[in-house]
């Protein structure tokens, strides 16, 4: 997503993604030292599923409805048209929906353990014997 599209977006966080993006930030145990980091947070990682799904969803579309798709995006059309386009193209869209939200929580939260396993390794091997 290019930089202009990504200021759009930040303030277009559907409460409903944000409930999702809350909870997977819980669940990474990430200590959180402000209401100011935490937004900023929820905003960053929803640019990042905003692309996830986008290229989920290209990865199921084939040759003029991908185009099409593409095209959808770059000229901002609105979630509601693109879910309408989605419906018709994509007879199983839900499902795919779902596997995509899974399997991000699931990228996220593992990339999140392995920092934390580095952090910790990281922290022993500085420690004096």
């Amino acid at each position: 997503m290019d930089p202009q599209n990504q200021s759009q977006v930040t303030n277009e966080v559907p409460q409903e993604i944000k409930g999702f993006l809350e909870s997977l930030i819980a669940d990474s145990g990430l200590t959180i030292i402000d209401d100011q980091v935490k937004e900023q947070m929820i905003q960053d990682l929803f640019v990042r599923l905003d692309d996830y799904i986008a290229s989920e969803i290209a990865d199921k579309l084939e040759g003029e409805d991908f185009d099409t798709f593409v095209k959808m995006n770059e000229d901002g059309k609105s979630r509601e048209e693109i879910e309408k386009f989605l419906q018709e193209k994509l007879p199983n869209a839900q499902e795919v929906f779902i596997n995509a939200f899974t399997d991000f929580r699931n990228l996220y939260l593992g990339n999140v353990a392995i920092e934390k396993q580095a952090a910790e390794l990281d922290s022993q091997q500085q420690k004096p014997e």
